[in-house]
């Protein structure tokens, strides 16, 4: 299997047509086929359906595909990497936190990262935990602190802490006593913020049960008005300990109903890290332990 037979069969992949894809990658259409049969003669399994009109991977060709889009990815960001090194350019540390967890991060891993390595310059991004497998892939981020935990194998995992799912309330509200059932949240003004958690499908679920729907009233990235309208009693926010931790004025009550997530440090480990990121991971694993 060499690179060449990866970038012809993603080529067959993106264009559903053989022919179509040796056009695209000016060789002849014989040449392409070709390199399918002996893909397929090496994994021992048939990757694409053929009709007139064109082809579609099967089962293991989708698989095959994932697989070589990874690979590529990573290839080409080991390329860069290299070149990087041969200049001698030292690139900024990219790390990616999400909407919820990234003050409780800087807080309690960056900051001190940072008193202690002054010279090691640090970027830090927002982004969905979704994409953050994507982006560690093709190396626009170096780690990545996320709930969400990756599939694929290439990747380290670090686990940090639990957070568990809160319900927010002023601290002089007496609607809510210090332990809530779910039946207690039914007609209550909820409050979520724009980035939609996994939580929402099962809360949606157990109120269809019921035969209600979720009262959601407000849905923003805007944690200010998120805690000014909890203040003022007129929503109850559904999120992330570490995202109303620091709240002032509002209480927060476990919603023991669901299920806590783990917040993870991920990273690509198929590439080898540069000095920098050594030492970021050797920093943040001592603090776990």
């Amino acid at each position: 299997m060499t690179s060449k037979q990866m970038e012809y069969y993603q080529a067959v992949c993106r264009a559903g047509n053989i022919s179509t894809a040796a056009d695209e990658l000016y060789v002849s259409r014989s040449v392409v086929s070709r390199t399918i049969a002996e893909l397929e003669e090496e994994f021992g399994t048939t990757l694409f359906v053929r009709s007139r009109t064109g082809v579609v991977p099967t089962a293991s060709g989708t698989l095959l595909a994932h697989l070589f889009d990874s690979f590529l990815t990573s290839c080409g960001t080991v390329k860069d990497r290299i070149g990087q090194m041969a200049e001698q350019v030292e690139q900024p540390l990219c790390l990616g936190v999400t909407p919820t967890n990234a003050y409780c991060i800087y807080k309690t891993y960056l900051e001190g990262f940072r008193s202690l390595y002054p010279d090691i310059q640090l970027y830090v991004t927002e982004h969905s935990a979704y994409d953050c497998p994507k982006l560690l892939l093709d190396g626009t981020i170096d780690v990545s602190f996320s709930p969400v935990k990756p599939e694929l194998d290439m990747f380290g995992c670090l686990d940090l802490y639990q957070n568990p799912i809160m319900l927010g309330a002023a601290e002089g509200d007496r609607r809510l006593g210090e332990k809530v059932g779910i039946t207690d949240l039914i007609d209550l003004p909820l409050g979520f913020y724009n980035a939609r958690m996994p939580l929402e499908q099962l809360l949606t679920a157990s109120f269809a049960v019921m035969g209600k729907k979720p009262r959601v009233m407000l849905r923003t990235s805007d944690q200010m008005l998120l805690r000014e309208l909890t203040l003022q009693g007129k929503i109850y926010p559904i999120l992330p300990l570490d995202m109303m931790a620091i709240w002032e004025g509002v209480r927060q009550i476990p919603l023991d109903f669901f299920q806590s997530s783990t917040n993870r440090l991920i990273w690509n480990q198929a590439l080898s890290p540069a000095p920098a990121l050594s030492v970021f991971l050797d920093y943040m694993k001592k603090q776990v332990l």
